[in-house]
């Protein structure tokens, strides 16, 4: 069994190897961290703290996934305690007073855990006081006496009015009102002499916990409300984005492997048109017939060559080629084209999907960024879609033209018969490969299985010439 730890703020690193001694031990938690992870049933995951606004924060579809798959997800402290108030329906485990006020609807506002702090070198060292923390401690003076509950109201709303990043004890005793001076005094003054951090305690709760195999942390069950829609386009784009496998001290995502293939693999065309097709009709990728059988379904639909928008997906020099094929490639394109921001693992055709396929488009990938890193100069700003980290576009083109050996006329068409939606999409998958192709040329990626091989109609390829 495997616990991962992904923590921050609210508890020093040491602390945790002391609690539990054989965690992997992560920082806090942020969108993509948790589809990285290689855990299984068996495996638990610990979530205390957690981005929100230096990173995008985890989504709760993440966690769903990890829970649909039996491992063990359990929250505490901070974000972990917000995302287990919202999932504990469906099997995430919540742990300590954080996660229960959280639940009960007693505290709503994300900003109640949020604390400024300082970077992993210096230990995430906290440099705010979260509101949850002050929330604490003020129903924890009233119980004692120390404190009237109007009076630990009055306080909370004056800590709550505060911005996160400035919210501390000090501050609470320089806004509070003038005719609140004594009752802050006195609050503060017990306080020295007892102090508690609530999100730190529900943290130790959390390991001590783990540590002991509380039968309270265990995975999802029939007990538990089930998790319907779970597998999105969403969820299938962050995993190719995130998932993949450390390759030569480069990490290659899903999405990085998928782009090799779809740009670089001889076969992927061919392979590509024929997945596409299949679907349509609803038959077997391997089925000889399914070019008949998906241009049999278009007919049926009443969809030609000429049909209106179907010219969209066809170059000037192929308005002459005939309905059938036309049809075809009108599919192909309309149905089995996507953004490079969508674009997901499972859209490469399954024969291209064979380990050994996967990882020599792993080590391609991984190749591909040592170069980028180490010989070819990086451009200024930001990548984004249509933008160049080292190429610039007309550099993409004629690599791209030249290797598909097709003219620059030809290469939009060429792109959507790998699955690209369109010219910007494909420059942004290939740029990172241009590099590797000008030093090594086309990779000699392994081939489809001979048994799959037979099954490709003799010429069926896809692209334009």
């Amino acid at each position: 069994m495997t616990d991962v730890v992904f923590i921050g703020p609210s508890l020093p690193a040491d602390e945790v190897g002391r609690l539990l001694p054989d965690a992997v031990v992560l920082p806090p938690v942020a969108h993509g961290d948790l589809l990285r992870l290689d855990v299984g049933p068996g495996d638990r995951v610990l979530v205390v703290d957690g981005f929100f606004l230096q990173h995008p924060p985890v989504r709760h579809r993440e966690i769903l996934d990890l829970l649909d798959r039996g491992v063990t997800v359990a929250g505490a402290a901070s974000m972990g305690a917000l995302r287990a108030a919202e999932l504990w329906p469906f099997g995430m485990r919540g742990v300590g007073e954080v996660f229960q006020l959280y639940r009960d609807g007693v505290v709503t506002g994300d900003d109640e855990v949020a604390v400024v702090h300082g970077p992993a070198e210096e230990g995430h060292r906290t440099l705010s006081e979260p509101l949850v923390n002050i929330r604490v401690e003020l129903r924890r003076a009233v119980a004692a006496g120390v404190l009237g509950q109007a009076e630990a109201t009055l306080l909370l709303d004056v800590a709550r009015d505060l911005p996160f990043r400035r919210r501390s004890y000090r501050a609470l005793e320089r806004t509070a009102p003038p005719g609140a001076a004594a009752v802050v005094d006195r609050f503060l003054t017990w306080r020295r002499h007892d102090p508690w951090d609530a999100k730190g305690a529900d943290a130790r709760l959390l390991l001590s916990m783990a540590a002991a195999d509380a039968p309270e942390l265990c995975p999802a069950h029939a007990g538990d409300q089930p998790i319907d829609n779970l597998h999105t386009r969403f969820l299938d784009s962050w995993r190719s984005r995130f998932a993949g496998k450390q390759v030569g001290g480069h990490w290659v995502s899903d999405r990085d492997a998928a782009a090799v293939l779809m740009l670089l693999h001889p076969e992927a065309p061919a392979w590509h048109r024929r997945g596409v097709l299949a679907g349509l009709a609803e038959v077997d990728i391997a089925d000889p017939a399914v070019e008949e059988r998906a241009h049999q379904a278009a007919r049926e639909r009443g969809l030609t060559g000429t049909a209106p928008g179907g010219w969209d997906w066809l170059t000037d020099r192929e308005r002459g080629i005939g309905d059938r094929e036309a049809v075809l490639r009108v599919l192909v394109r309309a149905f089995g084209t996507t953004p490079y921001r969508s674009l997901a693992l499972w859209m490469v055709a399954a024969p291209l999907r064979t380990p050994a396929l996967l990882a020599a488009a792993r080590q391609v990938a991984a190749t591909a960024a040592s170069l980028n890193e180490t010989l070819v100069p990086r451009t200024t700003g930001h990548r984004r879609p249509g933008g160049r980290l080292h190429f610039r576009t007309e550099v993409v083109d004629e690599c791209f033209a030249r290797l598909w050996g097709c003219d620059a006329d030809g290469l939009e068409s060429a792109a959507w018969d790998r699955g690209f939606d369109g010219l910007a999409s494909f420059r942004f998958a290939a740029e990172p490969l241009v590099a590797y192709v000008k030093a090594f040329g086309a990779p000699r990626l392994p081939a489809v299985a001979q048994g799959a091989q037979e099954d490709i109609p003799a010429g069926c390829t896809a692209r334009v010439g």
